[in-house]
């Protein structure tokens, strides 16, 4: 710099600030150091470089400058003042920090320790909290930025971004302070919407920029490493992150599962807020738990550790373990949901073959042959078109895209195409090749094999040529000579070819890449894709679609993004062909399901739009019985609605197991077909989903599959193998599985067994000895009815939710507890909700009303709707013995207000039954029993459903239960012998008739 540039600077700053050294800088700024001689203390001065500065305007960078300079947090470095040199520079102040940089820390050691990152992480959402509650967004986090001193991290530069943004804006009014930036910052920490430069751009930008740098921190790189500015925006946008934990090994998993789902590229995905993930660092810090930062959508990030937790937040005795259910049970782990949604690739296909179609012409669209660098997206894409295009033209019926691709030889001639009709029953296959013509044409050759006579029709051989960039029409032009070549009976002559619904070929064509990185599980890349699509074209119902799909199969279809996609797929379906017809009806009814006014429908009603629904997809796969994806569909819709309508879940596993034979490389069907062979007792089955599950997903979902399945095979003792296999799983992943395995009847009681291992090896239930793995394996004893057993194992530490079912059950002494909970109830009422029940058989009115003012100020501070009070006031009104006041208050309350079940489902039942209303009380368990998940009185209310089946003459959903009954609590204490007894006097009564 220049001596007359240091006079121009030191003369702006005044004599207040004695202008000193060079420290460094970018190419955004240059930074000094100055001494303030008023206090006399060292500060920093950054000065904007003349390019940067040339560009926008000194008032408004002053006046963005200025809203920053209001933040006061102890992990921020503070704005002190700003200003302009006399030649138009902008420069701003900041107190010296007498440290070093993260930057500067990762330079020297290129990653840091766990419990190091952890703190550094939790200063800087602290700040993020901070800044972001007051609408101050930083917009380039990065190491960089960060300060490490006295053992804390302070953020420099917060507003700096949004200041030059808004200073590079044109002026328009005085006003437009928060108009669409630029994407000012760093591309190897960009959020995907901030490198598009999209308006909507908000905090969770920082989140992303967050997760971003603590990758780095954990594994030495960036996301997606050292690449030129362009190709790292791209990245950001299409890309996935290999999983932190394949870089780096000793990652715990729940510090793992919060980085990812801050890398999300949907904002909606990542952690709603700073806040939310200082909450989940606290945990980490506190058990190793990740509890789940909220990702402001209906699913939230729970770890394998944090699903063990016990503590009872419920009226009723149902414990804040319970699985949250909503209208989707996701069952595993949400870490290790996060692991696939970041980086499983469903893979390994393998086949049966399919019924054929029942009448009508099946015919099959290969994959076409592709040998140009510039058309390999066609190589699939022409079977998208062709079998939607073609798809219900007179009797003319084609194999799913899906299931071909999935079946699809490497070569696409006779010999493949006989393969391909042996593999899905087709009577007619086309295939093809399609090459370039110099720089703009293009040549589709396509011939069509004729399955009875084992030849190529000779008059469908087909040679058409034209421009690439028309492509979508050759197809349409070869969809009509294959039909005029049928239609010799004159059945097809003149019928209307369907379209996939866009006249764009651009629309068209990123449909059909997100339809290829749909079927390969790539999912941010299918989002990309899809909506890439609904930008070209907004009236694209498929692209909608597929929009809406990649959140249905997250479980995530109550999102407002997923029902809007959803509302414009419908509204535009006019015209597709039957299939897609078919599935957009069905995503109509689905929707309406979801959207069902809950506070008007109690425990009992029926939901109207159920048997319209299943109607609708089991009419789909009588006439499409070899399209994989509409029984995925199908057994989708019976798992998640099924109990609100009387559909067996052997249904669900039914048509699950049809689409797998399919086309057995999508995952989805195999973790819902593990959750239900393990509801029906059935462990073998069990095993077998859960090792397909493994051969599909990445490295650490794997593993704990594969472990899933061995301890499912191997009865009371292990194998070395199945010991070693359990020992190389992280403590999370071992307490995740005990949890899991839990509250399932399967008759060789895994987690019963897998208790036991961990008890049995002190240095290995050491390595587990957290408060969320012993309340894990405190649960796996109970839930089998081994009580002492379960309180031996964490002694005076029992969660208060499982004492007070204990309590319940009779197997823990009820006048101290009682006692106890009597003191508690007046200061620290969070601690005795699960006692709620037991104040309601001993009528004990006054403890009820001390928790009354509590759980409504908890139902008013809440963010969703709870049920604490309106359950604890019709307690309260049975307590003083108005069973029916009581009962028609529990009907009132909404099931959204209690996970979309009957709220308190056993006393309502019991008190439809007492009013003679016996099949209501039957419907009202049949929805509530599910929601109990860990809840370890499942028995006793699965043994008065049974008693009520027998009742109503259900003789095979009462053998059904009193089988779960004794699955469960047939190795139990003496306290439960006598519910085991009821059950197997009723298993020998009913298999007599």
């Amino acid at each position: 710099m220049t001596d007359a540039f240091r006079e121009t600077l030191q003369l702006a700053l005044g004599t207040q600030y004695l202008l000193g050294r060079e420290l460094g800088g970018g190419g955004m700024s240059r930074v000094f150091l100055a001494r303030d001689e008023a206090l006399g203390r060292d500060v920093v001065v950054k000065v904007l470089s003349p390019t940067l500065a040339q560009e926008f305007s000194v008032e408004r960078f002053t006046r963005e400058i200025r809203m920053a300079a209001a933040l006061q947090h102890a992990h921020i470095v503070p704005l002190l003042s700003a200003g302009a040199t006399a030649d138009g520079l902008p420069f701003y102040l900041m107190p010296f920090v007498d440290g070093e940089s993260l930057r500067d820390r990762l330079g020297r050691t290129g990653t840091l320790p766990v419990d190091e990152v952890v703190q550094t992480l939790k200063d800087v959402s602290r700040a993020l909290a901070y800044a972001h509650g007051r609408n101050v967004v930083h917009r380039d986090i990065k190491p960089d930025n960060v300060m490490l001193s006295g053992g804390a991290a302070v953020v420099t530069d917060f507003g700096i971004a949004k200041a030059l943004s808004s200073a590079r804006e044109p002026a328009a009014n005085d006003d437009t302070l928060t108009r669409m930036g630029t994407s000012l910052g760093t591309p190897a920490y960009m959020a995907p919407e901030q490198g598009t430069g999209d308006p909507n751009t908000d905090h969770r930008a920082d989140i992303y920029a967050f997760g971003a740098m603590a990758y780095e921190m954990l594994a030495g790189a960036t996301p997606f490493g050292s690449r030129p500015p362009h190709a790292l925006l791209a990245a950001h946008v299409a890309e996935t992150p290999v999983p932190v934990q394949q870089r780096r090994t000793d990652v715990p998993p729940p510090l793992a599962a919060l980085v990812m789902a801050c890398l999300e590229k949907d904002p909606d995905a990542r952690p709603s807020t700073a806040n939310d993930v200082l909450a989940a660092l606290n945990e980490v810090s506190r058990t190793g738990s990740f509890t789940g930062a909220s990702t402001g959508s209906a699913t939230s990030a729970t770890s394998a550790a944090g699903t063990g937790r016990s503590a009872d937040t419920s009226a009723g005795g149902t414990t804040a373990m319970a699985a949250r259910r909503g209208w989707r049970r996701m069952l595993i782990p949400a870490v290790v949901v996060l692991t696939v949604v970041a980086g499983s690739i469903w893979a390994a296909v393998r086949w049966t073959k399919p019924q054929a179609a029942a009448g009508g012409t099946l015919l099959a669209v290969m994959p076409f042959n592709v040998r140009d660098a510039a058309l390999p997206m066609w190589r699939e894409g022409l079977v998208d078109v062709l079998s939607r295009s073609l798809d219900g033209v007179g009797t003319l019926r084609t194999v799913a895209a899906s299931t071909v691709i999935g079946k699809a030889p490497e070569r696409a001639d006779q010999v493949g195409a006989l393969a391909m009709a042996e593999a899905t029953g087709a009577g007619l296959v086309l295939f093809g090749d399609l090459d370039a013509i110099g720089r703009d044409s293009v040549r589709l050759r396509a011939s069509l094999y004729d399955v009875p006579s084992k030849r190529v029709r000779g008059d469908i051989d087909i040679d058409i040529r034209g421009e690439s960039s028309r492509i979508d029409a050759l197809a349409d032009t070869l969809a009509l000579r294959v039909l005029r070549a049928l239609a010799t009976d004159g059945a097809l002559g003149n019928a209307q070819l369907y379209t996939l619904g866009t006249r764009s070929l651009p629309a068209l064509k990123a449909f059909l890449t997100g339809q290829q990185f749909y079927r390969r599980s790539m999912v941010d890349s299918a989002r990309v894709a899809y909506e890439t699509a609904v930008r070209e074209d907004s009236t694209f119902a498929l692209a909608w679609r597929g929009v809406a799909s990649l959140y249905i199969r997250m479980g995530r279809e109550n999102d407002p993004e997923a029902q809007r996609a959803l509302d414009l797929a419908i509204k535009y379906k006019s015209g597709r062909s039957p299939r897609d017809s078919f599935m957009l009806r069905a995503d109509s009814l689905r929707l309406a399901v979801v959207r069902t006014e809950l506070a008007s429908t109690n425990a009992v009603d029926a939901l109207p739009s159920l048997p319209a629904l299943f109607t609708t997809l089991e009419t789909a796969v009588t006439r499409y019985p070899s399209d994989a994806e509409l029984w995925f569909e199908l057994g989708d819709a019976r798992v998640h609605f099924g109990e609100f309508a009387g559909v067996p879940l052997r249904d669900a596993l039914s048509a699950f197991e049809r689409g797998i034979s399919l086309d057995s490389s999508f995952s989805v069907p195999y973790v819902h077909s593990f959750d239900i062979a393990m509801r029906d007792g059935r462990s073998t089955d069990a095993a077998r989903f859960a090792r397909g599950y493994a051969e599909r997903v990445g490295p650490a979902l794997a593993a704990y599959y594969r472990s899933m399945a061995a301890v499912m095979e191997s009865g009371d003792t292990y194998s070395r193998g199945t010991e070693a296999l359990l020992d190389s799983l992280p403590a999370a992943y071992r307490t995740a599985l005990t949890t899991q395995l839990s509250p399932y009847p399967d008759s060789a009681g895994a987690a019963l067994q897998l208790a036991r291992w961990q008890m049995a090896v002190p240095a290995r239930l050491q390595a587990t000895d957290s408060a969320t793995s012993r309340d894990a394996i405190a649960l796996a004893f109970a839930a089998r009815g081994r009580f002492r057993d379960a309180i031996l194992s964490r002694g005076s530490a029992l969660p208060p939710g499982l004492l007070y079912q204990l309590v319940l059950l009779g197997a823990s002494p009820r006048d101290s507890a009682m006692d106890r909970a009597r003191r508690l109830v007046r200061n620290d009422p969070a601690r005795v909700t699960g006692a709620a029940r037991l104040f309601l058989e001993d009528r004990d009115t006054a403890s009820l009303d001390l928790l009354l003012p509590w759980a409504d100020s908890v139902d008013a501070a809440a963010t969703t709707a709870t049920r604490l009070a309106p359950v604890l006031r019709a307690y309260r009104t049975l307590a003083r013995g108005d069973s029916a006041a009581a009962l028609r208050e529990l009907l009132a309350i909404p099931m959204a207000r209690c996970r979309n079940a009957p709220c308190a489902g056993g006393i309502t039942a019991r008190l439809l039954a007492a009013a003679g209303r016996d099949r209501e009380a039957a419907r009202v368990l049949d929805r509530w029993i599910p929601s109990l998940a860990s809840n370890i009185t499942v028995p006793v209310e699965l043994l008065y459903r049974a008693r009520l089946a027998e009742k109503l003459g259900d003789d095979a959903g009462a053998l059904a239960a009193y089988r779960k009954v004794e699955m469960l609590w047939s190795s139990g204490d003496p306290v439960v012998e006598t519910t085991v007894a009821e059950a197997r006097d009723g298993i020998r009564r009913l298999t007599r008739r």
